[in-house]
């Protein structure tokens, strides 16, 4: 009995293995296996299996028949998202849908990037025809199997099991999420999708078209290569992303084939004309504008050569090394003009420091190194934003300063820098202005010329220093003299000019004997000589309406010459309308 028990229990071993070792009557149990009823929210290409063509374009029966006779030489991506480099060939994506119940499952199946350049996608179930849809940058937007920017395939998933292939073919960087899902959850990622490029494009087109204005209205080029620096980005990530062909060129295949390294050209171009305009390279590091212009030249160069030769793969290689160049560039002119004292360069620095950081981690999350993530692969547009808004803040708090720069210097030529007081330039425009108003409201008004006497002696015999120093001394006692509302100005030399609203002749008299008095008592100390001055005073008073504040001065310098002829130290008066 326990020998029967023996050899029963070897049979059993034996029909396992021969089992195990036998053909299977179909293929699907090698292949990862689909759950039609799943709506997956995210990428799922690590739930599927690859290959890579190796040289050789493979048709959908050479997969089928490789994967009956070798299924260990698909491999399993280790990621959500599979990557696979720049100019790397094509990858077919193999797996078995399962649909265990008795109607149709309709999903959509799509590669969520813009740049590939083609997507086939097929779906085999037994005892029926292949299905095939096709999509890519290749194809007009029109003639694609469903008209999206997206690469998609709706198929209603019959009972039992389909096989699902998809091969991707394009000479930028590899990058495949496969999604499958709903109609309803695609049109959601979609809506997501939209609202953040929304918001993106949105910051970017407003930058470009403020500063775009700001160069019409200043002429200042940095204005201008800011506002193609932000418009350029936004072309090149619409060309990359597939929303430039879906909205502006549907049908222009070859443009949109050659739009990303092109645009990528433009977008590091008007970087850096915009870095040397803003931190003024030409002037302050003329070696390094040189490097620079000589980069620019070549980079338009080999694009050339690499269009003419129709070596699309190239060009991208190019556009993609340039681009660290660009940043280590732009980082590198930002810290130089930092140390060397340029302070607008630390928000230059921080926007590229942004930029480069959000370039390189999609950079990384495109070629595989750091894990899949939406917010890795969209880091380089948040860096952007970021990078504009901060180059933005630098050019206000440029223009800022430059307008505080001009209102000072505009200022100091309105000062009188000995004195302190208002100058002949400060003064008339807003005597003008009060003697306009006070003319309309048919009021008083008068002006005072005053003039230091003998003044020509205290700088012959003490010296001009001395003299300096005597007339800033007057002036702040005129100035403290003065009422709160009279403009007092030095009007040249040692003469000064005083204009007293609202005051008629009388009052005028009262102000003029009281600066004649305060000055008469001033005492200036020079090295223990006491030094006194005396000052003499002309008077004009308006008592017509047509007199000028220009008749009104005349009137006033006569009145202080008869002052000094009189004997100086003393006051004399007048009436404009004496003198029409």
């Amino acid at each position: 009995m326990q020998r029967h028990w023996f050899l029963f229990f070897l049979l059993i071993i034996l029909n396992l293995t021969t089992c195990a070792l036998a053909e299977p009557a179909h293929d699907y149990g090698a292949l990862p296996r689909i759950d039609a009823r799943a709506d997956y929210q995210g990428a799922m290409t690590d739930r599927v299996a690859y290959l890579v063509e190796q040289g050789e374009t493979l048709s959908v029966d050479d997969v089928q028949s490789l994967v009956r006779a070798n299924p260990v030489a698909l491999m399993r991506p280790e990621t959500s998202v599979l990557t696979n480099g720049i100019n790397s060939g094509a990858i077919w994506l193999v797996a078995n849908v399962f649909n265990p119940t008795d109607a149709p499952i309709l999903r959509r199946v799509s590669v969520g990037t813009g740049w590939l350049e083609r997507v086939d996608f097929f779906f085999t179930t037994e005892g029926q025809l292949p299905q095939h849809f096709v999509s890519g940058d290749r194809i007009a937007l029109g003639h694609r199997s469903i008209a999206k920017r997206i690469p998609s395939a709706d198929y209603p998933f019959p009972p039992g099991e389909t096989r699902l292939l998809l091969r991707v073919e394009t000479a930028d960087p590899m990058v495949v999420p496969l999604y499958f899902s709903s109609i309803a959850v695609s049109h959601s990622r979609e809506q997501s999708e939209a609202i953040f490029y929304s918001f993106v494009y949105g910051v970017m087109f407003a930058l470009s078209a403020y500063n775009l204005m700001l160069f019409a209205g200043l002429r200042k080029r940095r204005y201008l290569f800011y506002s193609l620096y932000t418009g350029s980005f936004v072309a090149v990530t619409a060309s990359y992303n597939g929303i430039g062909m879906a909205l502006l060129w549907p049908d222009a295949v070859g443009w949109q084939q050659w739009a990303p390294p092109l645009l990528m050209l433009c977008f590091v171009s008007s970087g850096l004309a915009f870095a040397t305009s803003f931190l003024k390279t030409r002037r302050y590091r003329p070696r390094l504008h040189k490097i620079i212009q000589t980069i620019g030249v070549a980079y338009f160069a080999l694009f050339g050569a690499f269009f003419a030769l129709d070596e699309q793969g190239l060009a991208l290689q190019l556009a993609f090394l340039v681009v660290p160049v660009f940043t280590v560039l732009m980082l590198y002119m930002g810290v130089s003009s930092w140390t060397g004292g340029n302070q607008f360069a630390r928000y230059f620095m921080l926007g590229t420091l942004a930029s480069v950081i959000g370039a390189s981690v999609t950079a990384l999350t495109v070629a595989g190194v750091i894990t899949y993530s939406q917010l890795g692969y969209y880091a380089v547009d948040i860096g952007m934003v970021v990078d504009a808004m901060l180059l933005m803040l630098a050019l206000a708090d440029l223009a800022r300063k430059n307008k505080v720069a001009r209102v000072t210097a505009e200022r100091t030529a309105q000062i009188d820098l000995l004195t302190g007081l208002n100058n002949r330039r400060g003064f008339l425009p807003v005597a003008e202005s009060l003697w306009s108003l006070v003319t309309r409201k048919d009021s008083n008004i008068c002006v005072a010329m005053i003039d230091i006497d003998h003044f020509k002696n205290i700088n012959d015999q003490y010296g001009h220093a001395v003299g300096d120093r005597i007339l800033k001394k007057i002036a702040d006692e005129l100035d403290k003299s003065r009422r709160k509302g009279d403009l007092l100005a030095r009007w040249g030399g040692e003469e000064f000019t005083l204009l007293l609203p609202e005051t008629d002749e009388a009052e005028a008299l009262n102000v003029a004997e009281r600066f004649r008095h305060n000055i008469e008592q001033l005492v200036v100390n020079d090295c223990g000589r006491m030094i006194r001055c005396t000052i003499s005073v002309g008077v004009a008073s308006r008592h017509a309406r047509h007199v000028t504040l220009e008749h009104a001065i005349s009137k006033a310098d006569e009145e202080l010459y008869q002052a000094k002829v009189q004997g100086r130290n003393q006051i004399s008066t007048g009436r404009t309308s004496d003198v029409a």
